[in-house]
């Protein structure tokens, strides 16, 4: 009978279906979000086995779990030793998208055009990679730049783009200028101007409660107390002009931010690569 076990036992695999895939545990860590200990797998199998057939996909799988860590140093590195390792495979390629994504994820428009551009001149798919540079220009609000780039699409696709683009720089815009201008005539008109009505009450309120107060410490001869109270005024009067610039400032980010997120919804935007077509997943931040 143990004999009869013994062999049993060594009839059976230890661990079903580890050799089909040697990457499962590795691959379940990644997809759980367990990225640290999914790289320290990925890594335990390239050193016992380098020369596998899976070692490409498992330094890329290390480049994911970086990204999604964002680790932009070390992803660079990962990548580049994915196309340098193992040339000409489908891993290299997908690596090579990947880290001109990165770039673009880290909001280092300049480098990602150069990295898009690489991929114009030695990948298939061009006009994928030059309808991210349009978009790097975009986020920048690089209008002219991005009416460029977006005007060599599809010529449909390219008109729908110019009159978006139109639309854009025509966006209803505050003056930073002339909101502190105003705050300074009048505090709490610049907040008014930009749609603060709030702030601009308090703004208001503030800055003629201790004018008011100055001048009645100074008209009862109280002079310490108005010089204080006046201290405290040109304190709330610079503040109340700075904050009028700030949201003027703010509120024409706003509008161009939600004008982005139509776009991006209109045109399918996200970054991650897909099979002929150009798609970029809302991982970062205009």
């Amino acid at each position: 009978m143990p004999l009869f076990f013994l062999l049993l036992l060594l009839l059976l695999p230890a661990h079903p279906g580890h050799a089909d895939n040697p990457l499962s545990f590795a691959d379940s860590l990644a997809a759980e979000g367990d990225h640290y200990r999914a790289i320290t797998e990925y890594k335990r199998f390239l050193h016992y086995h380098p020369d596998a057939v899976e070692a490409a996909r498992a330094q890329l799988a290390i480049a994911h779990s970086l990204r999604a860590g964002e680790r932009w140093t070390e992803l660079d590195l990962a990548l580049e030793k994915v196309w340098k390792s193992y040339p000409g495979t489908p891993e290299a390629a997908s690596a090579r998208k990947l880290y001109a994504d990165a770039a673009f994820a880290r909001q280092d428009y300049p480098e990602a055009r150069q990295r898009y551009q690489w991929l114009q001149e030695n990948a298939q798919n061009p006009g994928a990679a030059g309808h991210r540079i349009g978009w790097s220009f975009l986020a920048e609000n690089r209008i002219a730049e991005a009416r460029q780039s977006f005007g060599q699409s599809a010529e449909e696709t390219a008109n729908d783009w110019q009159r978006e683009l139109d639309d854009y720089q025509q966006l209803p815009r505050k003056a930073p200028q002339l909101a502190g201008t105003l705050s300074a005539i009048l505090p709490g008109a610049g907040q008014l101007y930009t749609e603060r009505p709030r702030q601009a009450a308090v703004a208001f309120a503030l800055n003629a409660a201790f004018i008011y107060g100055a001048i009645e410490a100074w008209n009862n001869e109280n002079y310490a107390v108005a010089g204080i109270l006046s201290l405290f005024e040109i304190g709330w009067y610079g503040g109340n002009i700075v904050n009028a610039v700030n949201n003027a400032h703010k509120y024409n980010r706003n509008q161009e931010e939600l004008f982005k997120q139509r776009l991006r919804q209109k045109f399918g935007l996200s970054l991650g690569w897909r099979e002929q077509a150009p798609q970029l997943q809302a991982h970062f931040r205009f």
